[in-house]
């Protein structure tokens, strides 16, 4: 039996040619620098979800298959879930400010170690007695301090917020190969997990959540569903648009405001991440160790 052909599709992607092209070359000269495994670069258009550059290091040529990795032949923005560590504490924060629990001004004492449920905690490096406002604890990414926030949102809740910022499932990119991470129901939790959670460990993410995390807050706090696929070319010629993402509002706008303006303490000279910043330029971000 035979069937006849029938033309095709032309699939427009969302990707920016020459953004893509930086973001590859951006990637692997860093990879190389610093010596690490790989490295992952994701821009997106946080008002649409369209992903304008996905880059991963070490690649491979698609045209030399025979010589390639076998490791390298996936695609690790989507596929690879890790602890994320301190970028988590975004979830953490917002859901308290979005509660009505704290402000950016909300005074906290942190001390050098931290009892809970008989395991003890402390932050990456040791301090006598501090006392930092909540804005203060992400531009430093105090461990005690997200758990003392966390405290205060309660497990089921900070459950709610991780998973409609996208964790524990499917981002909706629709990519091959994507995982969904791990997020644990509350009900299997330990009597430590919300202090872990509240930092980024016993979680697993992928990149790909991650920019959707950072999406959300800078599109006033409304997450759109990532997105590759711009349109289609039918055999006739004629474009079709691809059906809009889903959009659902996770924090108000005025939270997600004041969590931009938080994280720009970051990049600060008292924050994490002072060597972020781009002259002429207000840069918000989030340090995190995996």
């Amino acid at each position: 039996i035979e069937t006849a052909a029938v033309p095709g599709e032309n699939i427009h992607l969302t990707l920016q040619r020459d953004i893509q092209f930086e973001a590859q070359q951006a990637i692997a000269a860093q990879v190389k620098a610093t010596r690490a495994l790989a490295g992952t670069v994701i821009v997106m258009n946080p008002q649409n979800g369209q992903i304008l550059a996905l880059a991963v290091a070490p690649g491979f040529n698609p045209n030399n298959l025979a010589s390639a990795n076998p490791a390298d032949l996936g695609d690790p923005a989507v596929s690879d879930a890790y602890e994320p560590g301190s970028v988590i504490k975004a979830v953490t924060v917002s859901a308290a400010l979005q509660q009505g629990l704290v402000t950016p001004h909300s005074r906290f004492v942190i001390p050098n170690t931290y009892q809970y449920d008989g395991t003890t905690f402390h932050d990456a490096e040791n301090h006598g007695t501090e006392h930092l406002t909540l804005t203060g604890i992400l531009a430093y990414s105090s461990n005690i301090g997200a758990i003392q926030i966390a405290q205060r949102v309660g497990p089921q809740r900070l459950y709610d917020y991780l998973h409609a910022f996208g964790f524990g499932q499917l981002s909706g990119v629709d990519l091959p190969g994507e995982s969904a991470g791990l997020l644990l129901p509350v009900d299997q939790w330990s009597g430590t997990t919300l202090p872990t959670l509240a930092f980024g460990q016993g979680i697993g993410v992928t990149a790909i959540q991650v920019a959707s995390l950072y999406s959300t807050i800078a599109n006033d706090g409304v997450r759109v569903t990532p997105t590759i696929i711009k349109g289609m070319t039918g055999a006739n010629g004629k474009y079709h648009p691809a059906a809009a993402p889903a959009r659902h509002q996770v924090i108000s706008a005025e939270v997600a405001a004041k969590m931009r303006r938080i994280l720009e303490s970051v990049t600060t000279n008292e924050g994490t991440a002072p060597a972020a910043r781009i002259p002429g330029y207000r840069i918000a971000g989030k340090t995190g160790t995996a």
